[in-house]
C-alpha cells in the first residue's frame, strides 16, 4: 500500500492528497493526470 512505503498512516496520506488536490485545483498538468486516474480513486 503506497501509506507503508512513504511510512504514513492512512488518514495521513488521505489529507495530503486532499491538500494536493486544493493547491493544484488549478494547475494544467495536475489536472491532466488526475484525469488519467480512475473516477472513485480517492479524491
Amino acid at each position: 500500500m503506497v501509506s507503508n512505503s512513504l511510512d504514513m498512516e492512512l488518514e495521513e496520506l488521505y489529507a495530503t492528497l486532499e491538500r494536493l488536490r486544493v493547491e493544484h485545483a488549478q494547475d494544467a498538468e495536475y489536472l491532466t493526470l488526475r484525469a488519467a486516474l480512475p473516477e472513485d480513486w480517492p479524491l
